[in-house]
């Protein structure tokens, strides 16, 4: 068993089911039990991990994990899924001033759900764009299934050993199939340098240009990436971000994407996470433990 420190008013819950990552493979969420199930490759060999949270009163609050060995890879892995390296304490201190945000603090929300590794994080981002959210969930299990090793994600050379014709056809991917072989050959051969790209020296200008940069990589894909480093300057706006301002502040009215962001021009470098707070909050109550 291994124990990893987490943040103030870290709230496992929360982060886990704070988007739609838990639901795709290889997470599996235990929610009676509250134990996040995730096979991963640690070592260059596939292990699985069970995940959970010991808030014993009178402990320091932490990860428990189980599955594996410790090392330090575990701990990067493990800090970049859980965003342990994150300070929300400004996000929070906003919130609490906002009658309709109060249930920020309570709740422990902030912390996004992300994968072990940016090129999974990118693939499934590549697999969310044009489609229905119960295709997705399907394209990443058949990824899983067919270049993954024990049931882990597949690193960028698993899945780029297969031709894109192939990946389309066994994955059901579409026209993504080109778009990820790319991104995978690219990786894997070294001509996408993705710890370059992803330098957390960078300003949050040139973070979100230097995503744009990763094949199948938009406005949108780019800002869903920078909300996974803890950057919330920009807001992913889709289809759902539309529907969902309109109907909160402008009765279900037609209005321009410019009008909309500025709702949220107020919350600073936290307007993704104030944006998706509100469209999260639905869910809130049932988070029935308190953050640590």
């Amino acid at each position: 068993m291994i124990r990893v420190p987490v943040p103030p008013r870290f709230n496992f819950e929360s982060a886990v089911v704070s988007h739609g990552w838990y639901l795709l493979a290889p997470f599996r969420w235990s929610a009676r039990e509250r134990v996040l199930h995730r096979a991963e490759i640690l070592g260059g060999q596939p292990v699985e991990l069970t995940i959970s949270l010991d808030g014993r009163p009178g402990f320091s609050p932490a990860l428990v994990v189980r599955g594996a060995r410790d090392s330090a890879e575990l701990r990067a892995k493990l800090g970049r899924m859980f965003q342990l390296g994150v300070d929300t304490s400004e996000f929070v201190t906003l919130a609490r001033r906002s009658p309709d945000h109060a249930w920020v603090e309570r709740v422990g929300f902030g912390r996004l759900l992300c994968s072990s590794t940016l090129f999974e994080d990118v693939a499934k981002i590549i697999a969310t764009t044009n489609t229905m959210w119960s295709q997705t969930k399907k394209m990443v299990q058949l990824l899983v299934e067919k270049c993954g090793r024990g049931g882990a994600f597949p690193e960028p050379a698993d899945v780029a050993r297969f031709p894109a014709n192939e990946l389309q056809r066994d994955c059901r991917l579409g026209y993504r199939a080109k778009t990820l072989h790319a991104l995978a050959g690219g990786i894997a051969s070294g001509s996408i340098d993705t710890a370059r790209i992803s330098d957390p020296s960078q300003s949050t200008e040139e973070l979100f240009k230097s995503y744009r940069t990763l094949p199948g990589i938009g406005p949108y894909g780019a800002a869903h990436l920078l909300a996974m480093d803890g950057r919330h300057d920009f807001i992913a706006v889709d289809t759902e971000f539309r529907r969902f301002v309109r109907e909160r502040y402008h009765k279900g009215r037609a209005v321009s994407d410019k009008t909309m962001l500025r709702r949220y021009a107020k919350w600073g470098r936290w307007k993704y996470l104030a944006y998706w707070s509100e469209l999260w909050s639905s869910i809130a109550d049932r988070l029935v433990e308190p953050a640590q």
